[in-house]
């Protein structure tokens, strides 16, 4: 019979101590995992903020397209001089053809727009769905963190539900007692 109390008790203080465990180690762990969720939330906040805000009209590749297109009217307009010089073109002529280069500017100045807005667009879709991950990933973890509640307070509460069940209450007899009942 004190063996099966002893049994009983050591029962119910291991259900205890598991318990108690898996409290501390859950907290640490979640703790961990808000960390985390925060640094994510944290990094993916500046990447939306550099690359969306970013000034794409003064990236190196429009620097250089409008390089190019700048190149491009600079030879253009030598050659309509020398044009002009030898044929004797009329003013007329060489204000259509100076129309015709600064058209080529605003056709690249409008594509670049372009393109910065579009990209503006594929940033602000890219952050909306990490974000959306970030936070499905925390509903996910608050979800987790209530299943496992409940299972570790119903397993806590089962050991210690059995612990009591184990001992005898009020009908515990003297180990004397015992004895003397078998020696007759």
């Amino acid at each position: 019979m004190a063996l099966l109390s002893i049994l009983s008790a050591a029962n119910g203080a291991l259900g205890l101590y598991s318990g108690i465990k898996g409290m501390f180690d859950s907290a640490k762990a979640k703790d961990k995992q808000e960390r985390l969720i925060k640094d994510t939330s944290r990094m993916e906040n500046d990447w939306f903020r550099r690359n969306y805000f970013g000034d794409y009209l003064n990236s190196s590749s429009s620097r250089a397209a409008i390089k190019r297109v700048e190149n491009t009217l600079r030879k253009q307009n030598e050659q309509n001089r020398a044009y002009a010089a030898i044929n004797g073109a009329t003013p007329e002529l060489a204000i259509a053809r100076n129309q015709q280069g600064m058209n080529m500017m605003d056709n690249l100045m409008t594509n670049l727009a372009s393109q910065s807005d579009a990209i503006k667009r594929d940033v602000d879709a890219a952050h909306l769905r990490n974000r959306q991950a970030i936070a499905a990933r925390e509903l996910s973890n608050l979800s987790l963190d209530e299943k496992m509640a409940a299972q570790s307070a119903t397993g806590g509460f089962d050991l210690f539900k059995d612990a009591l069940m184990g001992l005898n209450w009020g009908n515990e007899k003297d180990e004397d007692e015992e004895n003397s009942e078998y020696d007759k």
